[in-house]
This record gives structure tokens, sequence and C-alpha cells, in this order.
């Protein structure tokens, strides 16, 4: 028997087992008045068969992050989480990686915070969402075209804020992540971008939730940024600027007592070093009860090159709303055909 055939066998076990528990939340410590610390822990395991790929079954642990957020005083929040991503899949040399780690501090007691650390750049809805609650079984990452990042992260500084419960914004000033093409001569990196809440009150937490498991309606637009001056090297004497900008939204509504409907897109235009042209989404969701039927499109536009257009239908199962569910996707289109598969447990 296949060593991916094993593999699977226990995935599905494992799924089965988690199920029959009831979902609980991770262990927390107070250290006194206000402050304590919580730990989390995410596991994601994926197994795909793609149409001739070099290894054409592949079952890999997609994310095990292990999740510490806490408050050290009132107003003074702290956050960290490692990672060990794509740890057995083809090709990919795995590491555990420091993914998060950063403070972050209220202004005077108001609806703005200030942000220090390695954090993720606040430019979309989808590099901001987290990977606990998305929509499909990963994110839409074939249309995220960062340069001098890290898992779309960087070190830096950001604000944060709200206004009515309508506009939220946020901004920083980032160093541009080294990396082999990183220009040592960069200039700063700035980063923001601004949310309005149409319908429902505009979210404020640090990450945004591609699938809301409540049963409330909302629709948020927004639009963001990224520049960075001589960001890259094409060759050693060719400084190349990084500009970005991106116009996205996210939605749901409540159909009836029974059906949910989610709505996410977003639209892109890219000129770095990494690439030039447009990128797309559209994805939507159909939730009855613990079944959530998806459907998305992604669009790849280079001013140079064809366009690469691509389908994907998939099928989840939510046990425990996002601590435990799984699913199925299926992928045509330019690209090679692709199926997907992956079971979440979040604790």
């Amino acid at each position: 028997m296949r060593k991916t055939t094993l593999l699977a066998i226990a995935a599905l076990l494992t799924f089965v087992a988690l199920s029959s528990i009831p979902a609980f939340a991770g262990p927390k410590w107070d250290f006194g008045e206000n402050s304590w610390m919580k730990l989390d822990f995410l596991g994601q395991v994926h197994y795909s068969f793609m149409e001739d790929a070099k290894d054409e079954h592949d079952f890999y642990i997609r994310r095990a992050r292990i999740i510490l957020n806490g408050q050290i005083m009132e107003g003074v929040k702290v956050f960290a989480e490692t990672d060990y991503p794509n740890a057995g899949k083809d090709g990919v040399d795995a590491d555990l990686d420091i993914q998060d780690v950063w403070v972050d501090v209220q202004l005077f007691g108001s609806n703005h915070w200030v942000k220090g650390g390695l954090i993720l750049l606040p430019f979309s809805f989808e590099n901001r969402s987290s990977a606990a609650s998305l929509l499909g079984i990963d994110y839409n990452s074939e249309t995220i075209k960062f340069v001098n990042d890290f898992t779309w992260r960087d070190i830096g500084i950001s604000f944060q804020g709200s206004f009515a419960k309508r506009v939220a914004y946020r901004v920083g000033i980032f160093d541009g992540y080294d990396n082999d093409d990183k220009n040592s001569d960069a200039d700063l990196r700035f980063t923001g971008r601004v949310d309005v809440a149409v319908i429902g009150d505009v979210p404020t937490g640090w990450f945004y939730a591609q699938d809301s498991i409540s049963d409330k309606s909302y629709l948020y637009v927004g639009g963001g940024f990224d520049y960075q001056n001589k960001a890259t090297l094409v060759n050693p004497a060719l400084p190349k600027d990084n500009e970005a900008w991106v116009l996205d939204f996210q939605s749901g509504f409540k159909l009836n007592d029974m059906f949910h409907l989610t709505v996410n897109g977003a639209w892109y235009d890219w000129d770095n070093s990494k690439f030039n042209g447009n990128t797309a989404f559209a994805e939507c969701g159909l939730r009855y009860q613990k079944i959530i039927g998806t459907l998305k499109y992604s669009l790849e536009d280079p001013d140079d090159g064809s366009n690469i257009d691509n389908y994907t239908v998939g099928l989840q199962y939510n046990l425990k709303g996002n601590n435990i569910k799984g699913g199925i996707e299926y992928r045509w289109g330019d690209s090679n055909d692709w199926w997907l598969v992956g079971i979440q447990f979040l604790l």
C-alpha cells in the first residue's frame, strides 16, 4: 500500500475521532490584574493530486501553528506564532518559522492602536485573512505577488483604528523583508488600506474572516496600496520599484433560516520585479447548516504573456465551526487539473 494512502487513511481516522469530542479552547494563564496569556494550536493537513506533476500524489502538513496571544496590561497586547508550513510537501525543504511576533499598544484609551514587530502587511482582505477561517481550503495565493516579504509579512510599525464602526484604516512603515533579491539601498516601504462597512460594523480585529460562521449580513469594501522605492535589483545596475494597489470586498448575507451566502473578491494591480500586470479573484460559498459549497475564479493577467484563468469548485463540512472541518476541491482551467483535500483542527 502506498505511503500516501496510509497517510490519507490516518488523517481520515483523526478527523472522525476529533468530531466525536467537544471543541475546546487552548489553555489560558492569568498573571494578575489585566495580565494573561493564551495558547492555541492550528493544524491543517492536505492531500493533493495534480495531473502531470512530478509527484502526482502529495500528502503534507500545510500548517502546524503554535499561537500565543496575551495582554501585559490594559491596552498592551502581544502576539506570537510559529509555523511548520508544507512539511512533507514534494520539493519543499520545510523549516520551523517564527511567523508573527509583535506588540499592540492602545493610544490614549481610544479605538486606535500602534503595532510593532513582524506583521502581516496591511494591504488586502486576502493577505490579512485568518488561515483558520478561509472560505476555501486555502488562500487565493496565486493572485498575491508581493516582493520583499516573508509569507506576506514584514518588519515595521503600523497604525490601526476605526471611526463610528463604519470606517477603518491600517497603515504602516516597513523595512522591506531581507531576501536574495532585495536592494540593499532600498527606501522604506509604505503599505496601508482603508475599509468601509456598507452593511454591518467595519472589521477591526487583528485578522479578517473570509468565512463568517455567524448568520449576520455584512458588506465591507476597501482599497490598499504597497510601495517601496528601489525595492529590488533586476540586475546589479537596475533597481526596480515596487508599486501595487488593490480594490476588494468581503460580504455575507443571511438568505433565510437555513442558508447563508458568502461572496468575496479582489482586483490587484502589480508593478514589481516579480510580476507586472493584474490579478483578480472572485469566490462564493453557500452554507446550509454545517455544509458549505464553494466556487472560485482566479485570473493572472501579466502585461507580457498570456492570461491564466482557473476555476475551483469545492465542498466542506464544518463539524464545530472553524475548530474542526474538512473539505475537497477540484480546480480546472489553464493550470493543471488539481484535486485538493484538506482537514483542519483548531484547539
